[in-house]
This record gives C-alpha cells, structure tokens and sequence, in this order.
C-alpha cells in the first residue's frame, strides 16, 4: 500500500508526499492509521499486542466497554483498522453487546415491519436511540456526554471539536450532545457500522435496526431529524451503508451519495473521504476526486493537511486515494 500511495499521490497531484512524515508519527492513531493503510513500522505490533491487553482487562462480562454503546462500537471499530490477530474473542463479545443493546430498544419490534422512507415524523427514528423531547434531562444530557466524548475520541475527524459538557456554566450555557445525538442517529449509526465492520451484517436481529435507518432516509436521499436532509447528518449513516456489503451497492447507497454530491451544505471533507471511500458508485469517485483537488491546495510541505487530527486527515486522504485508483473500496479485497 506504500508504493500505490505515493504513486496515487503523485497522480493526484498532491505537491508533497505525506507517508513519510506519517511514518515518523508515535502513538495510536499513527499505528492505526499505518495499519489501515497496509504501512509496516517497527513498533507498531508491541503497541497492538499491549492494547489488546490492556481492552482484555476493561471489557466487562456483558461484552461492553465501560457499558457504553459508543465506546464498545468505537473499540470494535479500532480493531478492524489495526488488523488485531487474536482479537476473535473481544470482537464477539462486543458485538454480542451491541445487539443486545438493539434488541433492548422500544423500537426493536415495530422496527421488523418498517419500509424505506416510511418514518416521516420529524425527529423520530422508529423507537431506537430516543425520544427527541426528553433530551434536556440531567440523567439524559450527562449519558449523552459521556457517549459523545467516547465518539470523538475514536472519530475525531466526525465528532465533537470540543468535549461535550452536561453541567452549563451559565444561564446563556449550550450544554449536551448536538441533535444527531439527541435524536437517535449517531447511536445507531455508529452501532450497526460497528456490526457489519464485525462481519455480522446479515444477522437478523440487526435487521430491525437496519430497517429503521433505511425508514428514516429522507425523500432527498439524505438524513435530517427534519425532513429535508442536511449532509453532516448523512455522513454518518453512509458509513453504515458502506460498511454493509450489499447496501453499499444499492439504491440507497445511491440517492445519499448523489444528496451529498448535489449539497451545499458544510461538512468535514476529511470525515467525508473516509466515507466515500467504501463505495466504488460513480457519484462517490466524483466527490473523492473534487475534494482531493481542493484538498490539494492547503497541503504543507510535511503532506499534512494543517489544523487537527493531523494523523486522521494524513489516513483519510491516503484511504480515498488508494479506493480511488484502486477501484477496491475500503475494506474490499
């Protein structure tokens, strides 16, 4: 994967090459980004071999880490990009937690029945992850918190800038998680991506909450807790058809791809190619090949990208290009 990137880099007429500063960079996220990349750098299989470890020691009996949604996603998700050998019994073990957590939901049940395009109530996605109007209260604003800190800190590219406070510091104080959260989408998401990264997209007792993200795709193609679509709320649920090996190709996949190339709406360009990566459609290769051309023109001397999450940017750009010229998408052989 090294020598395809530099010479997909170079094709892309990105000015500087950003695998050599990458492969001078310590810490997780450099051995995940290498990992995910196919980069080899001594070092990185001890630093592997110690969190795997150290996620033995904090998985709890049910299978979930610290009895959070996110963060046993989040750590299901890690280990997919590093390629974890051995990391069988920690995998289902989460993932065992993850669908208990779905079938736990009031919407489980009503959710067997739901078509596509079917949910049309405004901040409602079929019982899971809810309700919307409960949002403000302590118990709920404090999970929601700790929830959205556990996503930034495995997808910092897609989560918040900032850690999410639920105690305000003043009357004017904006506490809690954003309303993707609040109304049931990154919950969900995050927790089907996970399951189908994990190899169980086809488990039926996935299906329901399936079903339910498919019932709330808007008739723009797009997701919204309203009804019009906004595209830093599809991004997460294009991850979940990207990880899925036959709504990935589908028509779903289609009209979300073809929102988000007709949006004007902001979105990190960055989070963005780390989704579109996973799909070979054309409306997906277009978008890759326009933000990498403007991409291009803020790349520093080092082949970074500047601001942060330095590391993530570097892998997400290396990700579309690789898919891009490829024609594999990510996580494809």
């Amino acid at each position: 994967m090294g020598g395809d990137c530099r010479t997909v880099a170079q094709e892309a007429m990105l000015p500087y090459d950003p695998i050599p500063w990458l492969m001078e960079q310590d810490g997780l996220p450099a051995a995940r980004a290498r990992r995910l990349l196919g980069l080899r750098c001594e070092g990185d299989s001890e630093a592997v071999r110690s969190l795997m470890l150290e996620l033995s020691r904090a998985q709890s009996q049910s299978g979930s880490f610290a009895g959070s949604p996110i963060k046993t996603a989040g750590v299901l998700n890690l280990l997919d990009d590093l390629g974890a050998i051995g990391s069988q019994g920690l995998v289902a073990a989460g993932v065992s937690y993850l669908i208990s957590v779905l079938e736990s939901q009031p919407g489980h049940q009503e959710a067997g029945d739901l078509k596509p395009g079917s949910l049309r109530t405004p901040c409602y996605l079929g019982g899971f992850f809810g309700p919307y109007d409960l949002r403000g209260r302590p118990e709920v604003l404090a999970r929601g918190a700790q929830e959205m800190n556990s996503f930034r800190e495995f997808e910092p590219l897609l989560g918040p800038k900032t850690p999410v406070r639920s105690v305000p510091r003043s009357s004017r104080d904006g506490v809690g998680p954003g309303s993707c959260y609040a109304w049931g989408l990154i919950p969900l998401s995050y927790t089907v991506e996970a399951i189908c990264r994990a190899g169980h997209a086809d488990d039926g007792r996935v299906q329901p909450a399936i079903n339910a993200l498919l019932g709330a795709q808007r008739g723009s193609g797009g997701w919204c807790r309203n009804l019009g679509g906004h595209p830093s709320c599809t991004l997460h649920a294009i991850r979940v058809l990207g990880s899925h090996p036959v709504l990935r190709r589908g028509e779903h996949a289609r009209r979300a791809l073809e929102f988000m190339r007709s949006s004007r709406g902001k979105f990190s360009p960055f989070a963005a190619l780390q989704a579109f990566a996973a799909f070979d459609l054309p409306a997906a290769q277009d978008m890759i090949r326009g933000a990498l051309t403007a991409l291009a023109g803020r790349q520093r001397k080092n082949g970074t990208f500047g601001g942060p999450c330095r590391v993530e940017r570097v892998a997400a750009v290396l990700v579309a290009l690789g898919a891009a010229t490829s024609g594999r998408p990510r996580g494809t052989t």
